[in-house]
């Protein structure tokens, strides 16, 4: 028994860890999109919007935003609703975390000017 439970934990260790990736859909001369894949308790670097955007949820949940400065935000992507954003102000940064225990899926569709 000793041995299997060593087992298990040398493959734990081994196994990468998931990471968020943006699966890119379309780009053309007015917009751009990408479908945002947020596996459970990981997050993105510190990042900007400097474009309006649509955000739709394709498996909804809880992404909580912090700002450079450790201010958290967290916004409920319901599944199957759209949502607008406008660009971030300038020179504000934030990364995406998902604290949860669930895969959050999103599609975005930002506007070039």
């Amino acid at each position: 028994m000793i041995w299997r439970a060593a087992l298990v934990a040398a493959i734990a260790f081994q196994a990468p860890r998931a990471e968020m990736t943006r699966v890119p859909q379309f780009e053309n001369g007015r917009a751009v999109s990408w479908k945002s894949v947020i596996p459970p308790h990981t997050e993105s670097t510190l990042h900007r919007h400097d474009r309006y955007r649509t955000i739709i949820g394709i498996v909804g949940g809880d992404l909580t935003t912090v700002s450079a400065d450790g201010r958290r935000t967290v916004t409920r992507y319901e599944t199957g609703k759209a949502y607008w954003q406008e660009p971030m102000p300038p020179g504000e940064t934030h990364k995406d975390v998902n604290d949860t225990n669930r895969t959050i899926e999103l599609l975005v569709v930002e506007i070039k000017n």
